[in-house]
């Protein structure tokens, strides 16, 4: 066989894998974990540059925190929908993007810049951790109220309809 019909061979198979994924997602959706009892008003965060992001400049909004990394396929997924997420919800949401590979940030900036992505970008840190216990697996998202109170905790690949679901119920939550 020719390259070329490798290749097709190999998108094909793809193809098959991703429908697979997303019908296993669609009808056994992801379980959230129960929401933490983590008080997100305990958490400081640094962005890439080194320079501060105050969660408190954000009052009245809600917060999505996403943990994830460059490496990380379900990560990489996620990132256009939550830019939507943030675009369609402006003046009552801000995604923060926690880059968890401190090897990575680099190239999270990178990748970030090349898909036109402009919600916040931070670098996880101790009081991140003390906050919200150790990030166990790629990527985990926190859902946040204006009121910094946790809502919604998610370990693992979040489907775009469950991202809409979980930021309407930390932005109805006062």
């Amino acid at each position: 066989m020719n390259y070329r019909r490798w290749i097709w061979i190999g998108i094909e198979w793809a193809t098959v894998a991703l429908v697979a994924v997303l019908l296993l997602h669609r009808f056994m959706p992801v379980k959230p974990a129960a929401p933490s009892a983590a008080n997100a008003r305990a958490f400081t965060l640094t962005g890439i540059d080194g320079s501060p992001i105050a969660p408190s400049a954000y009052e009245g909004k809600a917060i999505v925190l996403n943990f994830w990394a460059p490496w990380c396929p379900p990560c990489r997924m996620e990132i256009p929908w939550l830019q939507k997420l943030q675009n369609q919800n402006r003046g009552k949401l801000v995604v923060v993007g926690v880059v968890a590979d401190s090897n990575e940030y680099a190239h999270a900036v990178d990748l970030m810049r090349r898909k036109g992505i402009t919600y916040l970008l931070a670098q996880d840190s101790p009081s991140l951790t003390a906050a919200f216990g150790n990030i166990s697996a790629l990527p985990t998202s926190y859902y946040i109220s204006p009121s910094l109170h946790v809502v919604h905790s998610v370990t693992g690949f979040t489907p775009e309809y469950l991202m809409r679901r979980y930021a309407a119920d930390a932005i109805g939550q006062k």
